[in-house]
């Protein structure tokens, strides 16, 4: 499989465009769900928890420059070890792209689309993935450097262009449903940082393994920036009782936003980003999984390995047949895989990992100094 060398920008591209589309999705409504009024504050404190992780993460990472978390598995225990993780990573993916295209379809029909099929909307945009990987994944990846940045930005466009209509009465009580659901229940919304992710698979792909924490905690940084300013502006936009809608809060919000003119609102550029996000993201997760695959299987063509993990992922989406089961994948399932998943077990892996190098770095030292004795 050949090397895909990329930059520390492209990087966490990579890492912001997952954040970027949970954002446009569900994940405010979500998370205002949990912590009510007091999701700003929770915001904060999990930001200061995601650090952490981070920190975690990169400190465990030290004793395996240039490795992923598949090359980390098989040094634990072997290629069975390494099989079963990048399995459960392929699920993973491909379960989260699946929950979020079917999300995004949705609210497309609902807003613009709604004589058209969704099986025929998903194909459409599935199509297009398919067309833009025949050039290659290095043209998702460089698209997706410039996409990404762009979906951003209009994210905090939308979020305080409303600051006129920011009413700070609607941030009380500010401790939401209470200190217990704020600071221990509501650590819980760590899952809005799942893009961080991709640090498990990032490192053999950097052109400079050094950059790898400098590129951990800037991704970290700009994520918590646009949480935290996405979920301040819905919470000080709307009453709380209104933030049950199953449309997107960020695109109820850039409804009421007007330039000029009020019937020229940026709705439906707000609608172009997201299919743009849309397809950045969904580029990037089949990458990961493409990638993930190949590694396992040290298949030596790309295209056909993305042909049919497209064919698998459209039948996946098609499965949910009524809109209650979609939602109980993106609020529970989505909620809880994240962080059993890259919370709990890839740490977990990590941590074991580098036990494993300290005693086998304290063996070989010791019989080295029994040598030089002798």
């Amino acid at each position: 499989m050949e090397n895909k060398k990329i930059g520390n920008f492209q990087a966490i591209a990579l890492i912001l465009i997952i954040i970027v589309n949970h954002l446009l999705l569900g994940t405010p409504k979500n998370l205002i769900a949990q912590t009510g009024t007091g999701t700003i504050l929770n915001m904060i404190y999990v930001f200061f928890l995601s650090i952490i992780f981070v920190f975690i993460l990169v400190k465990l990472f030290n004793n395996f420059k240039g490795k992923d978390i598949l090359d980390v598995s098989e040094f634990l225990g072997g290629k069975i070890l390494k099989v079963i993780v990048g399995i459960i990573f392929i699920v993973y993916f491909s379960l989260i792209l699946s929950t979020t295209i079917r999300v995004i379809v949705q609210n497309l029909q609902i807003i613009y689309f709604d004589n058209l099929h969704i099986c025929l909307l998903t194909l459409i945009i599935l199509s297009t993935i398919a067309i833009v990987y025949k050039f290659g994944s290095s043209t998702v990846i460089r698209c997706n450097s410039i996409i990404a940045p762009i979906a951003a930005v209009a994210i905090l466009i939308i979020a305080f262009s409303n600051i006129s209509d920011f009413s700070l009465d609607r941030i009380y009580p500010i401790l939401g449903f209470g200190a217990k659901e704020l600071f221990i229940t509501g650590a819980s919304n760590i899952f809005a940082y799942s893009g961080l992710a991709i640090l498990f698979f990032i490192m053999p792909m950097l052109k400079d393994t050094n950059d790898y924490k400098k590129i951990a905690f800037t991704a970290n940084i700009t994520i918590g920036i646009l949480i935290v300013a996405s979920i301040t502006s819905i919470v000080l936009s709307f009453p709380f009782i209104d933030r049950t809608s199953n449309i997107s809060s960020l695109y109820m919000e850039s409804r009421d936003i007007s330039y000029w003119q009020s019937s020229q609102r940026i709705d439906g550029i707000f609608v172009f980003s997201w299919i743009l996000a849309l397809l950045s993201y969904i580029s990037v997760a089949l990458f990961f999984i493409v990638t993930i695959f190949r590694k396992l299987t040290h298949a030596k063509k790309e295209f056909p390995v993305v042909l049919a993990f497209i064919n698998i992922i459209y039948g996946v989406t098609l499965i949910p047949k009524s809109i209650e089961t979609v939602r109980f994948l993106e609020e529970v399932v989505f909620k809880y895989a994240n962080i059993s998943l890259i919370i709990v077990t890839g740490l977990i892996l990590m941590i074991l990992a580098n036990i494993k190098y300290y005693f086998q770095n304290a063996k070989h030292k010791k019989e080295v100094s029994i040598n030089n004795a002798q």
